[in-house]
């Protein structure tokens, strides 16, 4: 039942002064004034950014072929026109998939009419994260893309053109995908078109703005405020104007049974009105406000995530006269909350530039089949900002994720931006590879099958004067039975209602999947341990068994019991290896003697992963064979101090294929990852320490899906905490000589 807390009273909170950005329209732009913005914390609020224009490699028939299509041929053999833009203007991002592994692709960018392009180079370079100044976070290739978030302006225009690329094996078309965000500026808006190499003064400002993006913090600013709101209390009021740069909320986690810790994220409702609206202008459950839907994961964006014990929203919410925070339990209880606000004042030269933070909630389920998930429908002046999307399919397969965005504004009457996949949009690409939480875009869950994946429009937001309509595909043909569940960000120069679907507490909670939940619970362990999160893995264990303790083998059951009390001692809990010796289960005992000589003797313990027959060598001699889909073997082994080699060897064998390996001695770590070097069929003695492999080539690219990667889900549990999540799956990254045979991959590492 809802509880009724009481009013704490009126609270004025006086912040630091805040700037509001330097460039508005109508003054000069440049790549400095540009990537400003990128780390200006009250740059999204601002309504006078000009809106974003996406052009895409959409199917243009409607169907799901959204690869390969061009603007124009260009005028070089070979060569296609992505984008040819009139300015003056600038492009904010820069997306691309589909390159050939091993193999150049290259761009090009013609400015200003140039007949030569002033930016070239191959993608895998240029955007790869390691060439100044496209360096990651702003430029980099993850989950199997490409992107650029480095600002392009351009006073007359630009063209941007790529290499079609080598057929596909079957010898169709390279299946290319692309999309370019251009922002365009009021005619005789004076730009300084992008110089390469950049100058000085555009470094710097770039740097800065990636110093920002690498600590995933916005800059602190404003006076913290901290407020207690006790069991029966529901809602603080704060006196204006002014601008809240940062909400937490940390619940006293101890008053909230272990089973409902999670669930309050979706049961507690946040209420956000502004400046008397009798409007709930945000109207969304805590945990998705705060980028954490399902469970609580340790991790962070720019603009949301947890902390500690605290869940944090920093999108900046300005406000003329007051604003009213309600926090509202449903089924389970509230307890003490500490809200903890950063506040700084109201710029008074640009508060007509500024928008009221707006967040709303929608949940579509398998029942809506043949209809599209909204993500926004609102009607005003304003602009969309981002969403966070969740999606669990009952598919058995990740095929919902070849729904395609779009967004309709104002009059048009088919929507102007048109995306090319779900992943694409969210800066993903091929189902993605793994989890992970960038500044602006991320992917805080991915398991068969079912995702979350969040992208906020730092620099190239959608404006709209009379409405806007963002939605997405429900797979191809709206034909997948999935749920989704949306959160969308965005701003408005009047306070109005959420765009919020309403439903109860019970038709709130995460979607469940009974066929698939209990098979996956490793690849979820190892997510949080991929985020660094051993809290969340082990709350995520404790959650598992709950559910399905019952349901899991014997063996496994037991097996998981052990992960959970070796998270524990991670935490601070008691040594569990005594009583894990003694266990009545064989392979438990197994495990804990492996650990158990890994700490006595400070040997060395392994662990190998492959869905093909892989052994393992370790300086010349044979320690480890794998080729289950569903198997770690384990082993442990002495190594003194020194220079030591790894190498595997392994068949050929059809996609899905991958082999995983990590070492782990007492404060040291080698796992398998894409610098390890690679040969086909190599003659001579490859597994010995001084063989001679210098003409080897790295294998580069990420590394694979997972592993496992479907059809592959199931995997045996073990008890060896940071292992299989700190590798890198591989596979080869080059074609396979036609006479087939053996791949060897080797590493060379130093035990301290």
């Amino acid at each position: 039942m809802k509880q009724i807390w009481r009013m704490l009273g009126t609270m004025v909170w006086l912040g630091a002064a805040a700037g509001c950005g330097p460039h508005p329209a109508g003054e000069g732009v440049t790549v400095a004034s540009l990537a400003e913005r990128l780390a200006d914390p009250l740059w999204l609020a601002r309504l006078d950014q000009p809106d974003t224009r996406l052009h895409s490699s959409y199917d243009r028939t409607g169907g799901n072929n959204d690869y390969g299509t061009f603007l124009r041929d260009s005028s070089t053999p070979g060569w296609k026109v992505l984008a040819d833009l009139k300015g003056p203007g600038y492009v904010s991002r820069v997306w691309f998939t589909g390159a050939k592994d091993g193999q150049p692709h290259r761009f090009r960018f013609f400015f200003d009419g140039e007949q030569t392009p002033r930016l070239a180079g191959d993608i895998k370079e240029l955007f790869g994260g390691q060439f100044a100044p496209f360096l990651a976070p702003l430029a980099e290739y993850n989950n199997y893309c490409w992107y650029s978030f480095v600002p392009m302006p351009y006073s007359k225009n630009l063209r941007i053109e790529c290499e079609q690329g080598p057929p596909e094996d079957s010898g169709a078309p390279r299946k290319v995908y692309y999309q370019v965000a251009e922002s365009a500026l009021p005619r005789g808006t004076p730009v300084e078109t992008f110089a390469w190499p950049l100058p000085e003064r555009d470094l710097a400002a770039l740097e800065k703005a990636r110093g920002v993006w690498q600590t995933n913090r916005l800059p602190p600013a404003g006076e913290l405020r901290e407020s207690d709101l006790a069991e029966g209390q529901e809602r603080i009021r704060i006196a204006g104007p002014g601008v809240i740069r940062r909400l937490e909320f940390e619940p006293q986690w101890d008053r909230i049974p272990e089973e409902s810790r999670d669930a309050i994220l979706r049961d507690w409702l946040v209420a956000i009105r502004y400046d008397g609206s009798t409007n709930d202008s945000v109207k969304v459950p805590l945990g998705d406000l705060c980028g954490l839907p399902w469970r609580r994961v340790r991790t962070q964006s720019l603009y949301f995530g947890m902390t500690g014990n605290a869940l944090f929203c920093a999108f900046p919410m300005p406000f003329a006269e007051s604003v009213e925070i309600r926090l509202e339990a449903g089924k389970i209880s509230p307890v003490p909350v500490k809200i903890r606000a950063w506040m700084a004042a109201r710029p008074e030269a640009s508060a007509g530039r500024l928008g009221y933070f707006h967040a709303g909630w929608w949940r579509t389920t398998p029942n809506d089949v043949g209809r599209p998930h909204p993500i926004l429908r609102v009607k005003g002046r304003g602009k969309f900002v981002g969403c966070l999307l969740s999606v669990v399919t009952l598919d058995g397969s990740y095929w919902a994720l070849e729904g395609d965005e779009s967004i309709r504004k104002d009059k048009e009457k088919s929507p102007g931006w048109r995306g090319t996949g779900l992943e694409d949009y969210f800066n993903g690409g091929w189902y993605y590879q793994n989890v992970m939480a960038g500044p602006t875009h991320g992917l805080l869950v991915k398991e068969p099958f079912r995702t979350v994946q969040y992208r906020v429009h730092a620099m190239d937001p959608s404006r709209f004067d009379r409405s806007l309509d963002m939605a997405f595909e429900r797979g191809p043909d709206h034909a997948s039975r999935a749920y989704f569940e949306s959160i969308s960000w965005y701003y408005l120069d009047q306070p109005q209602a959420a765009d919020t679907v309403r439903l109860q507490p019970e038709n709130r909670g995460m979607p469940p999947d009974p066929r698939l939940d209990a098979a996956v619970v490793m690849t979820a362990l190892w997510n949080h341990e991929r985020m660094g999160d051993w809290q969340g893995a082990r709350d995520e264990l404790a959650a598992r068994l709950r559910r399905h303790g019952m349901n899991y083998p014997p063996p496994a059951r037991r097996m998981l019991e052990f992960r959970l009390a070796m998270l524990d001692e991670k935490l601070g809990g008691p040594d569990p290896l005594p009583r894990f010796l003694a266990d009545a289960d064989e392979a438990v005992r197994a495990a804990a003697q492996l650990l158990q000589r890994q700490r006595s003797d400070g040997a060395a313990l392994a662990v190998m992963y492959a869905n093909l027959p892989a052994r393992l060598y370790l300086d010349g001699r044979e320690v480890l064979q794998a080729g289950h889909p569903e198997r770690s073997p384990a082993a442990v082994f002495d190594l003194a101090p020194g220079k030591h080699q790894l190498a595997i060897q392994a068949p050929r064998q059809r996609y899905p294929d991958w082999i995983l390996a990590a070492l782990r001695g007492r404060d040291w770590f080698v796992g398998t990852d894409p610098s390890w070097k690679f040969a086909f069929n190599p003659p001579g003695d490859w597994a010995l320490p001084d063989y001679d492999d210098a003409d080897w080539p790295e294998l580069g690219g990420t590394g694979v899906k997972g592993p496992p990667e479907e059809p592959y889900i199931w995997v045996e549990p073990d008890p060896f905490l940071g292992m299989q999540s700190q590798a890198i799956g591989i596979r080869p990254t080059r074609d396979w000589p036609a006479q087939g045979g053996t791949i060897v991959l080797r590493k060379s590492f130093v035990v301290p």
